[in-house]
Parts: C-alpha cells; sequence; structure tokens
C-alpha cells in the first residue's frame, strides 16, 4: 500500500496504482478543458456589446447576468485549483513509480543512507526494487491495468533479496529504540486533542499528524522517541502481556506531563526543570 485518499475513499496500493495514477492525469485534462471553455464563454460575454455592434454578426454570443458571472469565477477557480493540486499529486506519483518506491519505502531508504551500519553490513545500502526507471515504469503502467508481480515476491536488483528492505527497517526500529529516553508522568492528561488545562502554547502547538493522543496517569513509564517543544511521542510501559505486540500503547502526550528519568543504560536525564 502507499497511502489512503479520503477524495476517491480507497487505499492506494499494488492492484489499483496504476488506475490511480490515470484518474490524477485525466482530472486534470478535464480541468483544462473547462478553464478554457470558461475563460472564452466569460469573454464573450463581458464583450458581448462590442461583438453585438462591430462584430460580423457571425460571432457566438453569450449572455450572463450577475449570478451566472459569479458562477463561472467560482468554478474558474475550482478548475485552476484541481489542475494545480491534482497536477502535484501526479508529478509525486510519476516520480514514485519511476523510483518503484512507495511513501513507506522513501522514508526507509532516507534513513538508510544516514544510519549507522554494522561491520558485518555492507557499507552503502542498495534500494532492492528500483530496476530502471523503464522497467519501473512497466511493472505499473501495462496495457491491461493488472501491474506486474503478484504483490508479495518482486523483481530485485543484484545483490539483494525480497526481505532487504525488511532487514533494514527492522535494523532501524532497533536503533530507534535504543535511542528511546525514559519519562516518568507526574501531571495526568486525559487523551483530549486540545487539552486546555495544559495551557494555550500546548493547544496552539498541537502536532499536525493523524497519529494518536495517549492518556496518562501518575507514575506512568513511557519511553520516548520523538521530541516537539510541547508534545513527545512515545510508548507505554507496560507489564501485561496483553497489551505487548500489535497492541502496544503509542501516541502523543503533552510535554509538561513527564519529566526525564536516568536509563537502565546510564544515560541521565537533561534539566528536568525545563522538560516539564
Amino acid at each position: 500500500m502507499d497511502h489512503h485518499c479520503p477524495w476517491i475513499n480507497i487505499c492506494c496500493g499494488h492492484l489499483n496504482h496504476a488506475k490511480f495514477t490515470y484518474f490524477l492525469f485525466f482530472a486534470p485534462i478535464g480541468c483544462m478543458h473547462a478553464t478554457f471553455i470558461l475563460i472564452a464563454s466569460t469573454y464573450r460575454a463581458l464583450y458581448r456589446p462590442y461583438y453585438m455592434y462591430y462584430g460580423t454578426g457571425h460571432e457566438p454570443l453569450v449572455e450572463l447576468g450577475l449570478y451566472g458571472f459569479l458562477i463561472c469565477m467560482f468554478a474558474l477557480g475550482l478548475a485552476i485549483g484541481v489542475i494545480i493540486a491534482v497536477g502535484m499529486l501526479l508529478c509525486i506519483q510519476v516520480r514514485s513509480m519511476i523510483r518503484n518506491e512507495t511513501g513507506i519505502e522513501s522514508w526507509i531508504k532516507d534513513k538508510a543512507f544516514y544510519r549507522a551500519r554494522g561491520p558485518e553490513e555492507p557499507e552503502e545500502f542498495i534500494y532492492p526494487y528500483n530496476v530502471g526507471r523503464w522497467k519501473n515504469l512497466r511493472q505499473v503502467i501495462t496495457w491491461s491495468g493488472i501491474p506486474v508481480s503478484d504483490g508479495v515476491n518482486w523483481e530485485v536488483r543484484d545483490g539483494c533479496d525480497q526481505y532487504t528492505l525488511t532487514v533494514e527497517q527492522i535494523k532501524q526500529k532497533e536503533d530507534k529504540k535504543d535511542r528511546s529516553i525514559a519519562y516518568e508522568i507526574r501531571e495526568a492528561y486525559s487523551g483530549s486533542l486540545l487539552p486546555v488545562t495544559k495551557g494555550c502554547k500546548v493547544c496552539c502547538c498541537v502536532p499536525f499528524s493523524d497519529e494518536p493522543r495517549i492518556p496518562t496517569e501518575i507514575g506512568d513509564k513511557v519511553l520516548v522517541t520523538r521530541w516537539k517543544r510541547h508534545w513527545l511521542y512515545g510508548e507505554k510501559v507496560t507489564t501485561s502481556d496483553k497489551l505487548k505486540g500489535k497492541n502496544r500503547i503509542r501516541g502523543w502526550f503533552p510535554r509538561r506531563c513527564a519529566v526525564e528519568v536516568i536509563c537502565d543504560n546510564g544515560m541521565f536525564p537533561q534539566d528536568t526543570k525545563k522538560d516539564a
């Protein structure tokens, strides 16, 4: 899967990637056609008296009232907006097909180039699915509309296998876990999207993300992996087996609710007064 598109209310992935790209291509084309018609019609309507008195009599005349003119201007603005917005999405999708990578794979690949590599690993990460621009496109764009591959097994570059990217992602998650810092909750938080009781700065600087907020109680331990000025993202430390694995509790919570504590690996906290 590449992403979920709210405009067509479906996830865009392996089986419908080409169809989604066709949609992104033809939507701006249709809006360009509408833009030319609206501009020409509005021009004819604005200069209608001129064509009536000085024209040859063979020009098509367009008559627009006030409401008709406003509707045309509104439709023209929408058409131009779709051309720009959907055109940018089309460029992103074409780039994705040329590189043969999804948005998630792009994030993994970018982080792979900066990750410190172990002695048993190759010096440079090789993205396994980029087999050349033309071959990348032909894997998605086909006459039948059905992409190449079964969605499980893929053509990969020499020196790579089907699990090269998976192994890299696992190592990145291990590094991320090693970099996590333990925080202890000193102030309860209900999990509200706009916690007005935590101050105006916390409400005005909420994370622009669809990731969840986690309610916290005093004494809870959280392993934090991401930091913002007024918010922290982490995973609750729990001893319950039911909450391990896929049911882990992860999300954002206000930074003022927690203080950093000494970790088991010997790391010391920063200025806890500042973090609180």
